[in-house]
């Protein structure tokens, strides 16, 4: 999710609360009001346990300690950072298991990088799923059966009554 300002933590917390995957990507929010969010889920994962990964400079992975249930996307994933194209398999192996993926490609040259990503579209293809750019070399990979809120959900939401 992309907040604008520190009105959009309900959002942040509400998914986080429901068990969901969060990224949270503070890259058009003032540094003031991104470190208000950072601290606002550093209070969430206090409060509720789980866990906190900066994907970048401004964009934060959110992991909830209790998984989401069925149709969402479970509170376990792998972050993993190849430094070649034999660590590939890595990828894959939680990927079949049913775990999303992290895939953080910033050590890679831009040649291999770009052959991790042709892998993990075929992946993607073959076993269903999900991925989606988090940043500059870095993505996604959610498998078949996990959802993650995307844009259109959080616009429909954000007209919807507040969460409790």
């Amino acid at each position: 999710m992309r907040p604008r300002d520190y009105n959009d933590v309900r959002y942040v917390g509400h998914y986080f609360r429901q068990g969901v995957l969060v990224v949270m990507d503070l890259t058009e929010m003032t540094d003031d009001e991104g470190r208000q969010l950072v601290d606002f889920a550093a209070g969430l994962i206090c409060g509720r346990g789980g866990d906190m990964q900066r994907l970048g400079p401004k964009v934060f992975l959110l992991i909830p300690s209790v998984p989401a249930g069925p149709g969402t996307t479970t509170g376990v994933v792998k972050r993993l950072r190849p430094r070649d194209y034999n660590e590939v398999l890595h990828v894959g192996h939680y990927f079949r298991e049913g775990v999303p993926v992290v895939m953080d490609l910033t050590e890679m040259t831009d040649e291999e990088a770009r052959q991790l990503v042709d892998f993990s579209a075929g992946l993607i293809c073959a076993r269903g799923g999900d991925m989606e750019r988090l940043g500059s070399k870095v993505f996604l990979l959610v498998p078949a059966g996990l959802a993650r809120p995307s844009a259109a959900a959080l616009q429909q939401e954000k007209t919807a009554p507040e969460p409790a």
